[in-house]
């Protein structure tokens, strides 16, 4: 099977990307490189700029100012149709008149590639999400988690330079979320495509991602490996949002925080001395202790990661 995967990815460099409408700030001057064949997961709640940053990037929107740049290449203000992406939505989009095959050469079709090229590269990407048997089946003959993989074949048939997942598991139901992530990443890795994810579920972007971007009001609070943000939390909206987390009351003094007489490291050591606040920590986890109720008082066990604390309200 021929793939597009000796098609080495390119670089996606988002420099001060910043979107307004009507005076609301979307995107917050969002600076970010994707490195070539890297997959980044943008993860955040409703409304925290992370469709809208996948937007710019595909050209379906105005920047207001800010670059986004392909392989050192300004598209900022190319259209959608000129910046070789490709696209799949949460809605799986499929032409209901049309048969698997016929989604997957469409975009081949809208570039004038003959008939029996087409019919091949879309045979081809059939075989790599798996639907090889399915070529001839219409829309309503096909699964949830079938009609997104055809819509996966449909985007990576046009051998595009970056490809643009938008949630595009929420419609399924949990069984095939998972099993249709796991082929989502085994695709991209086997094609070699850079690849920018949004997700509002963490449990998708720690499973699928290289790094994970973690946005909250059109700001990217921070950025790096699912393990570093899970474990490492940058700031108290990260900490809350990702995994579980359990709070207390504590005190700072010294570098350290005092929780109910036992003391512990923070990850930030500039908090100021003596002032009450919140501790985030520690995470629930099978290679993590946790603090546990312990002869009729808490007390923290030795291998705790380090904390995070904010002010008090």
């Amino acid at each position: 099977m021929s793939t597009n995967g000796s098609k080495l990815g390119v670089e996606v460099r988002l420099e001060q990307l910043r979107r307004v409408f009507a005076g609301v700030v979307a995107l917050d001057e969002l600076s970010l490189t994707l490195a070539p064949g890297e997959l980044v997961a943008l993860l955040g709640p409703s409304g925290c700029g992370k469709t809208t940053a996948l937007r710019l990037v595909a050209g379906l929107d105005e920047v207001t100012s800010g670059k986004v740049l392909f392989g050192g290449t300004d598209v900022t203000t190319l259209g959608a149709n000129k910046r070789d992406v490709g696209m799949v939505f949460q809605a799986y989009s499929l032409f209901p008149h049309m048969t698997a095959r016929q989604n997957v050469a469409f975009g081949l079709q809208m570039r004038h590639v003959d008939e029996q090229a087409r019919n091949r590269r879309s045979d081809e990407m059939l075989e790599l999400v798996g639907l090889s048997g399915y070529a001839d089946r219409f829309a309503h003959q096909l699964s949830g988690g079938q009609q997104q993989r055809v819509a996966l074949a449909r985007a990576l048939a046009i051998q595009p330079k970056v490809l643009l997942l938008d949630e595009p598991l929420s419609a399924l139901d949990a069984k095939v979320r998972g099993r249709l992530r796991d082929e989502i990443r085994r695709v991209q890795l086997e094609v070699g495509i850079t690849t920018l994810f949004v997700t509002h579920d963490q449990e998708e972007a720690l499973a699928i991602a290289d790094r994970v971007g973690v946005m909250n009001k059109g700001r990217l609070e921070q950025l790096g490996p699912p393990t570093t943000i899970y474990s490492r939390p940058a700031t108290p909206f990260v900490a809350e949002f990702v995994g579980l987390t359990n709070r207390m009351e504590g005190e700072v003094k010294g570098g350290e925080v005092i929780v109910r007489g036992t003391r512990l490291p923070l990850v930030n050591p500039t908090l100021l001395t003596g002032q009450p606040w919140r501790w985030f920590g520690p995470r629930p986890c099978r290679s993590r202790r946790t603090v546990t109720p312990a002869a009729g008082r808490w007390s923290a066990q030795s291998s705790l990661w380090p904390s995070w604390a904010q002010p008090a309200a």
